[in-house]
């Protein structure tokens, strides 16, 4: 199992053609020369001051079945001759079962003395050894017997002296244990005082490999538990750093000095661990590439790679060596196919711009060459250089090269993602503005006509959509970007006030619709506690920024509601107490029998009895200058009032002038009359697309198209996009080949319906949805009767990740 080993001097600053070629030539294996015929030397003028070894490779005089004293040898010697190094595998005797038995080998030798101290050097076969010369015993390994019983295999290699002059070298050899039994490695004998500064110098490079690979293993463990919940870089250093432990455990069984200063460790005595690594390695070799390509490694393999390597780990684990040891070929092939599987869609994955890409498939090719060397000498076809620990510490190097490339591509772009974000902020900030100024004129012309007003709105409401749509896709994108758990609640709470300002827009717009089409609860039944604390969120943070104290406290239960229409009237009610607080806020709910009471307080200036009645028309705002603020215009307590009727409950108020307001809602605890949805099959779980989905989104604004890409990318998705149906046929015809196309329906010129029928003149079965900010009944009825699933902005980016997932899960099912 353990060999000489040479390092091989290179670095990232050569030309990588150079490198190969170089690794090529210097890693090609050598069949060894043949030193002994007819168990004579046949090499008498080995040159000692060349320093090179003297490999004692040929035929040997065997005797099969038996072990043999050296005395005795010629008397029981029957002229059967034996290849070292070879296994016994494929040896046809009758006192041999296969790799199993026992087994004497002699040699003769006469070397020349040159004065210099020598020494036999032998890397252990895969047997229990002993070796005499002149009859006298000179160095073993494990317990030699020919009873299974007795027999203990080791696995060290041994030095110890050798002499000039005329020598009969006997070595015994007993194997019951390893399926690939015999003297797989020939004596060697060398000047002793360059072996020991070979070994002392191969010793030094490896542990300097080790510490490098044991530092790059720690540094991005410390990567890990810092970003662990990141969905993309947790997984990818994570498995990187036990993918270095498991390497850092490898190269530590072929450190000469460990040999000697560690002889009877566990390591060389149980082959169990180090072969449970072969098996382990590939399996966490092939997690690291479906963490950091997802969606270029063909998902079955992968898996199926991984599933077969974990299930041998536990072979290895659980059967005796006499049985896993079989599988050693086996393990070395699985290694380059690993990497061979690797090369080829790392290659893909390169071709597709992946970050770090390419210098991680340079270092598997790399990495390739010395596997093939190393696969040709522990498979007994060759001797030379063992290369394992300059390849894995190229491999370690570049893979951690490539991945902080990565972890800077993502810092820079959650960088631009928030810039983006910061600026669409003020964009909307500006068209707010603009649309309250227009709103306030409107307002006093249309104050007498219920008609005009719910127009008037439904328009200011449309054009507030796109922005907000956008605002949510960036707060997506930035939210799976970072993975700060402090700063992810955060940006969670500004998502839950995006999607509570959409609720609010469309819940004004069917407020205002009142007066001539009444709106119709969707019943179901609701945790009151979750309800509430969904609109909570974002109202905390504005009462904390102002120095004020926010008490919630809801008890357990449920209520048949139609929750959407609940938000919105707790909300207006909180947007009113923190308008008007002065120190404390609070929000309270209790079940009374066969109804909810919730209450909303505020320690504010109160409100005078006669104005009590007068807050719920439309258009009537008291003003509360405290702190220059504005009391609003009119619309948020109409809404509380008509929402309230609608859901069967009533609202009262209890003010005092001073001290504060106190809103009272009570609502039934279930809506007998009414047929409510249940939630069976109704999935609650987060749920975003598998990596690898392509999707062509259509949109003529561009921010709308900026923000949809940011978010889709962080997904895992390919995205194309497109201003309008002729840049979308373009993409298609260059190559793109969506899975599902999302479509605008208002596009300058024509609309979404219009745009997917042409694509469907490129790829008929192409999957489409279509986004509105439209709320009139004849373009929702349009877009049913084509049969496309419709979702409205802004848009919930939840449930745009559950839609995504279900049609590629409906797709795959296909």
């Amino acid at each position: 199992m353990n060999r000489l080993r040479s390092p091989l001097s290179g670095g990232w600053h050569r030309i990588v053609f150079h490198l190969l070629i170089l690794l090529t030539i210097c890693s090609t294996p050598a069949f060894a020369k043949t030193e002994i015929e007819n168990g004579q030397l046949v090499n008498p003028d080995w040159d000692y001051t060349q320093n090179q070894p003297l490999k004692l490779v040929g035929e040997w005089e065997v005797i099969w079945g038996k072990l043999v004293a050296p005395q005795d040898f010629d008397k029981e010697y029957k002229g059967a001759l034996f290849h070292i190094p070879g296994r016994w595998n494929k040896v046809d005797h009758p006192r041999m079962n296969g790799a199993y038995g026992v087994a004497t080998f002699r040699a003769k030798l006469d070397l020349p003395d040159y004065g210099k101290e020598l020494s036999f050097h032998q890397i252990s076969p895969h047997s229990a050894w002993k070796l005499y010369a002149n009859g006298i015993p000179i160095g073993a390994n494990g317990i030699v017997s020919d009873q299974p019983g007795r027999h203990r295999s080791h696995y060290t290699s041994r030095i110890f002296p050798a002499y000039p002059g005329k020598s009969e070298l006997v070595l015994q050899i007993s194997n019951f244990s390893h399926a690939f039994g015999g003297p797989g490695h020939p004596p060697t004998i060398w000047d002793s005082q360059q072996l020991f500064r070979t070994l002392g110098f191969l010793s030094l490079y490896y542990v300097l490999v080790l510490g490098v690979l044991l530092a790059i293993g720690i540094f991005h463990l410390i990567f890990y538990l810092a970003d662990r919940n990141h969905r993309e870089q947790g997984p990818v250093h994570l498995w990187f750093s036990l993918l270095c432990f498991i390497m850092v455990f490898r190269i530590s069984g072929v450190i000469p000095y460990f040999h000697i200063y560690f002889a009877e460790s566990s390591y060389w005595s149980d082959l169990r661990f180090p072969y449970a690594s072969l098996f382990a390695a590939p399996a966490v070799y092939v997690l690291f590439f479906r963490s950091v390509f997802p969606g270029f490694f063909p998902e079955r393999t992968t898996l199926a790679i991984i599933g077969l390597n974990l299930l041998l780990t536990a072979m290895v684990l659980l059967t005796p060596e006499g049985f896993f040891t079989h599988f050693r070929d086996f393990s070395i092939g699985m290694n380059i196919f690993v990497i061979l599987f690797s090369i080829v869609f790392t290659a893909k994955a390169m071709l597709g711009k992946q970050p770090g890409a390419a210098i991680i498939l340079i270092s598997n090719m790399i990495f390739l060459v010395t596997a093939i060397n190393d696969a040709v000498i522990y498979t007994d076809n060759g001797t030379g250089f063992d290369l394992t620990p300059f390849g894995i510490l190229i491999l370690g190097m570049g893979y951690s090269y490539a991945l902080l490339l990565r972890l800077q591509t993502t810092f820079k772009n959650a960088r631009d993602t928030s810039v983006a974000l910061e600026k669409l902020n003020l964009d909307l900030e500006q068209q707010v503005r603009d649309r309250t100024r227009a709103f306030k004129s409107a307002a006093a012309k249309a104050e007498n006509s219920a008609h005009d007003q719910a127009q008037f709105i439904a328009a200011a409401s449309h054009d507030l959509r796109q922005p907000l749509h956008a605002l949510a896709m960036f707060n997506s994108a930035l939210r799976n970007k970072i993975g700060n758990s402090a700063a992810t609640k955060l940006l969670e709470k500004q998502n839950e006030s995006i999607r509570n300002m959409g609720d609010l827009l469309q819940d004004t717009l069917d407020s205002a619709r009142a007066e001539t089409t009444q709106k119709s609860p969707v019943w179901a039944s609701v945790e009151l506690d979750a309800l509430v604390s969904s609109v909570s969120g974002g109202f905390e943070i504005q009462a904390e920024k102002r120095g004020l104290q926010y008490v919630q406290n809801i008890g357990p239960g449920q209520i048949v509601t139609d929750g959407a229409m609940l938000q919105r009237i707790l909300s207006n009610l909180l947007e009113n107490a923190l308008k008007a607080a002065k120190g404390k806020i609070e929000i309270l709910a209790r079940r009374q029998s066969s109804k909810w009471i919730i209450e909303i307080c505020d320690d504010g200036n109160g409100i005078a009895k006669g104005d009590i009645d007068r807050i719920f028309e439309s258009y009537i705002s008291l003003e509360d200058h405290k702190n220059g603020e504005h009391g609003g215009y009119g619309l948020g307590l109409y809404v509380v009032k008509n929402f309230t009727k609608l859901l069967g409950g009533t609202v009262t108020v209890e003010s005092t002038l001073g001290e504060g307001t106190r809103f009272i809602l009570e609502f039934p605890v279930a809506q007998a009359k009414y047929q409510f949805a249940g939630e069976e099959g109704k999935s609650t779980k987060t749920a975003i697309p598998l990596p690898g989905m392509k999707i062509l989104a259509v949109d003529d604004e561009t921010s709308v198209l900026e923000a949809m890409k940011a978010m889709l990318e962080t997904w895992g998705c390919q995205i194309a996009i497109a201003e309008d149906g002729a840049q979308a046929e373009n993409a298609m015809r260059n190559g793109f080949a969506p899975d599902l196309a999302i479509v605008d329906y208002h596009l300058f010129g024509s609309n979404g319906l219009e745009v997917i029928d042409k694509l469907r003149e490129h790829v008929p079965d192409l999957s489409a949805v279509v986004l509105t900010g439209a709320t009139e009944p004849e373009i929702l009825a349009e877009i049913e009767a084509y049969g496309l699933p419709c979702l409205s902005k802004p848009i919930d980016t939840r449930k745009l990740g559950r839609f995504l997932h279900d049609r590629q899960m409906a797709r795959r099912d296909d």
